[in-house]
Formats: structure tokens, sequence, C-alpha cells
């Protein structure tokens, strides 16, 4: 299924000071009238040039499983088009960035569904459409299915493309020492 949607505009609203898991975050929201819900999209700015994208529906911001919760009204395409976006705002103050996405398991409290950490629906989504969304060029892709996350590592750092792959993973394990023993 190719992407044939241009997703919706998004606004930036703040951002948040340094903390334990980031050294900034950058908060933006969009609407999207067909699920007629709000959007908040945070991009965690980490070392080594890392932001992890990641979005929730405003109306679950207080919820812990925000980045879980399914919203179920079909527009999902747009959705992650438009989370896309950032990438391109965020790279013309850190050319050098890189990217990641990892795929909350789904928590469908209405289905009585709760997914998998490995290889759930929302990392095959990830897989599957962000290489239409963002090529080669700029990005080496990088797909992990036990951790059901996708990375996209800058190619103009100007190094060693592994070795910036291994700093920005020991960073993540460090962040979220817990992804791992999912």
């Amino acid at each position: 299924m190719k992407l044939t949607v241009s997703g919706y505009s998004i606004k930036f609203i703040q951002t948040h000071p340094e903390n334990t898991y980031h050294c900034k975050r950058y908060v933006y929201k969009f609407h999207s009238p067909r699920t007629q819900l709000h959007y908040i999209i945070n991009a965690d700015y980490h070392k080594y040039d890392f932001f992890a994208v990641k979005f929730y529906a405003k109306k679950d911001r207080r919820s812990e499983g925000k980045f879980s919760n399914v919203v179920n009204k079909g527009d999902v395409n747009n959705i992650l088009v438009t989370c896309a976006k950032v990438i391109p705002i965020l790279l013309k103050d850190f050319p050098y960035a890189s990217f990641g996405f990892i795929g909350s398991r789904t928590i469908d409290v209405r289905a009585q569904k709760v997914e998998s950490y490995r290889n759930n629906q929302r990392y095959r989504l990830y897989r599957y459409h962000i290489p239409q969304l963002i090529g080669n060029k700029t990005f080496m892709h990088k797909s992990f299915v036990d951790t059901s996350s996708y990375l996209l590592l800058n190619r103009n750092i100007g190094g060693d493309l592994k070795v910036h792959e291994n700093n920005i993973t020991e960073m993540i394990i460090e962040t979220y020492p817990d992804l791992l023993n999912l």
C-alpha cells in the first residue's frame, strides 16, 4: 500500500527543558479532520544529535499508556505522514540529526487486545511507510524487530556510521533500560 496522502499541517508549540531522559523536547501539534482529534508530536532530543519521535492523541495526554492507546478512526497514513514532517523542520537546526521511532505496543481495552512488544503493529507500519517518506540519500535506514524500533541514521555526520549507530543504540539502552527486557 503506497502512501498517497499528504498529511496535515503541524504547528510548533514549545520546548521543554532537559530532564533525566532527554536534553530537550520539541512539541508540535496537529488536527485530523477525519478523526476529529488533536495530536501531539514530541521530538525528544538526545545526545549524539538523536531525536526520538513520538505522538499521541491529545485526549490521552494524562494517560500512562498514551503512546499505546488505540484511536481506531482510520487515519493512520495521514498521521504518520504528519509526524514525519518534523524531520525536515528539525534538520534545519540540526543538520546532522538522526531520528528514531519505537513502535509502542497496542493496548486496546475495547477489543481486549494487548500486543507483544516484539514486531508490533506500529513498528510494522513504520518499517513499511517510513522508507516511502524518507529516502536513502540523507539517511541510512535501520530496523530492529526485537525492540520494534526504526532508526534513520544521518549519513552526513562525517564519521563512521556503524560507530554512530552503536553510540545511539547504547544511549537508547541507557535512557530506556527496560527496552530490551520487554
